[in-house]
């Protein structure tokens, strides 16, 4: 079964807030959901517990990559003043807060989530070549 890359990129988009999982027999994307109660929880933990070959967890490309794909951005804008701008905040603490004020102050916001979702199905590709996963656009 082919995973599909959109659906894995958008599990890597949460990726530091919850955990997922590819379930290679099957092809799917598994997100473990917010509002499962503490059954659901240990349900679903035992199910993969059980059958553990057959799924491989989404790595935390957020907390791993998100800096470099803001880096990226900034150094992809053509103008020199708004790419110095972008660059800047991404110094010291409170670069993520920092440089999303300024792509919203920038009015770069739709911009930038177009960046990052092909920067995110890119490393969702390049992460299932790794596995040797078979995957569709």
């Amino acid at each position: 079964m082919k995973i599909k890359l959109e659906e894995l990129a958008a599990a890597m988009a949460q990726s530091d807030v919850r955990q997922s999982y590819v379930d290679i027999a099957k092809g799917k994307v598994m997100v473990v959901a917010d509002d499962m109660d503490e059954e659901q929880a240990l349900e679903h933990v035992f199910t993969i517990e059980e059958d553990w070959e057959h799924y491989i967890p989404v790595p935390n490309v957020i907390d791993e990559d998100l800096r470099g794909f803001m880096q990226g951005f900034a150094a992809s804008r053509e103008r020199e003043d708004v790419k110095e701008r972008l660059q800047d905040a991404l110094q010291g603490s409170g670069a993520v807060t920092r440089f999303n004020h300024q792509v919203r102050h920038l009015l770069l916001k739709p911009v930038w989530e177009k960046y990052l979702q092909a920067q995110l199905i890119e490393t969702a590709r390049d992460w299932c070549e790794e596995n040797a996963l078979e995957y569709e656009e």
